[in-house]
């Protein structure tokens, strides 16, 4: 038992998998994404982002929620418990959310060919629209047994799935958008082959496991699924469905007030931040949940309360360089990847990354409400918080443009995370590293300052040099200021020395 990793240890092993396949997939992205904003208009790009962020709501529909109590419910049954069997789990949410799945596939898509072509404003909609509700169905379907592997924390197995996806996926479209055809439909028809195929191969390979049971119909479970749908569908509303509306209702008020073209510019600049949400954003709050719901049924609550402590302060740490170091290099690579067409949105970006590194640490300062089953109570702050980013862009957006929309974003996440982690400290005594944040922002401020006025050239030259001095000085910075950043330098350089074989 000694010999086992710590479970920050294991944090940082499991989330690094995520993180590298986020960066994989990213890379990916910065391949396509140059090329996509060149090949095709402005306003078409805006039209990609309307069918992405359906699609998002769509799915969401799709999932009901499930998918979050598959980790809860998991967890549970290897602890021995819960009160229904690993097989029970498996048949009643496969087959509970593939009967959703399709059902919100069939809505979308026979629901765009019913809405009248002058609300849509492009005649191409409807049959785009088709398309991408076919990926719904194979998405939650995906969802499944993402989560099911995500609960066992087999997170190499996930990394190795992801980045084979989105490389055979890059792959496709380009053949199509090149070879075949550079329309929205090549686009999204390569699309639903990847989706397609990669599913299929991750389905057969996922009941090749021996700790899969078969799917019996038999095995389904009435009363499982009501449980199943009591925690989801608060998640789907709250949580999802209102998280969604908090990441994307914005491109919808966008492209009501203001148009296609300023909406193409918020949708690259927002899609740039999204490549750096990824990779050091969102891989953290995919492997903590699995780590701290498996730790309050095996080891308590006082165990997990101070595991959660520490890794937002580690999270805090390194958040605050992420926010700071997009400010500083964003002016220079969103033109350099997407043209100069788009340098004017550089802009939004200090804001919205901001808004997604505070939305990051909700899996941490509500963990009290997720391990307790609290939805209902989740639900109400996102939705209260959803309102407030709608009624704030209704207000803002028509006087400052998209900026107003950023704005808007920022203020509703960090609204959001105060009131979450208000609620969650009656169920787990979560210390919010209040201090930790003040020294990071100093010493982030610090870095920012430093590397801002830096520009040596071209602007790929000018990103490289800033995040080639801004890495280092954030360093110094902090590890100046702060406590727990000298004692996680001192292990860096410790194991360093351990590789090269130095005397400590």
């Amino acid at each position: 038992m000694s010999g086992a990793p710590s479970p920050l240890k294991r944090l940082l092993v499991q989330a690094s998998h995520y993180s590298f396949a986020s960066l994989l997939s990213t890379l990916a992205g910065l391949i396509s994404f140059p090329l996509l904003t060149r090949i095709f208009s402005v306003a078409d790009y805006g039209v990609m982002n309307l069918i992405s962020a359906t699609l998002t709501v769509a799915l969401a529909l799709g999932k009901v929620g499930v998918q979050h109590a598959i980790i809860r419910y998991r967890t549970e049954a290897v602890a021995g418990k819960g009160k229904y069997s690993a097989a029970q789990l498996y048949a009643t949410t496969f087959l509970g959310m593939c009967g959703s799945g399709l059902l919100a596939s069939a809505v979308l898509g026979f629901g765009a060919q019913l809405v009248p072509l002058r609300w849509l404003g492009d005649r191409r909609l409807p049959t785009l629209f088709a398309i991408a509700s076919l990926v719904v169905f194979i998405q939650v379907a995906e969802s499944i047994i993402f989560n099911f592997l995500r609960a066992d924390q087999k997170t190499a197995v996930l990394m190795k799935y992801q980045v084979g996806k989105r490389y055979f996926g890059l792959a496709l479209i380009l053949f199509a958008v090149f070879v075949i055809s550079r329309t929205l439909m090549a686009f999204y028809s390569a699309m639903l082959v990847t989706e397609a195929v990669a599913v299929g191969a991750l389905t057969v390979a996922f009941f090749r496991r021996e700790s899969v049971p078969r799917l019996v119909r038999r095995d389904f479970s009435l009363p499982l699924y009501r449980e199943l749908l009591a925690f989801g569908i608060p998640m789907m509303i709250g949580y999802e469905m209102s998280g969604i509306v908090l990441g994307v209702g914005d491109r919808y008020v966008i492209h009501g007030m203001l148009g296609e073209q300023p909406l193409g510019l918020y949708a690259a600049a927002y899609n740039l931040c999204q490549y750096v949400q990824v990779v050091f954003v969102a891989s953290v709050g995919q492997a903590v949940t699995p780590l701290y719901m498996q730790m309050f049924d095996q080891q308590g609550p006082d165990e997990t309360a101070a595991f959660v402590t520490r890794s937002l302060r580690n999270y805090v740490l390194c958040g605050a360089p992420v926010v700071a170091g997009l400010a500083a290099v964003g002016p220079a690579l969103l033109p350099a990847l997407a043209s100069e067409k788009y340098a004017s949105a550089a802009i939004i970006v200090p804001w919205v990354i901001a808004g997604m590194v505070v939305d990051g640490s909700n899996t941490m300062v509500a963990a009290g409400l997720f391990i307790h089953r609290k939805t209902k109570q989740i639900m109400s702050v996102v939705v209260s918080a959803a309102s407030l980013n709608i009624a704030l862009n209704v207000v803002l957006v028509p006087r400052i443009g998209i900026l107003g929309a950023a704005i808007a974003t920022l203020v509703s996440y960090a609204l959001a995370s105060c009131a979450l982690a208000v609620a969650s400290r009656r169920f787990l005594p979560v210390r919010l590293p209040w201090a930790t944040l003040t020294r990071a922002a100093v010493a982030a401020l610090g870095m920012y300052l430093a590397v801002s006025r830096l520009n040596p050239g071209p602007h790929l030259l000018t990103v490289v040099v800033r995040m080639l001095v801004g890495v280092p000085a954030y360093g110094l910075f902090i590890s100046l200021i702060d406590p727990d950043a000298r004692l996680l330098a001192g292990k860096a350089v410790g194991r360093v020395r351990r590789m090269l074989g130095s005397p400590s």
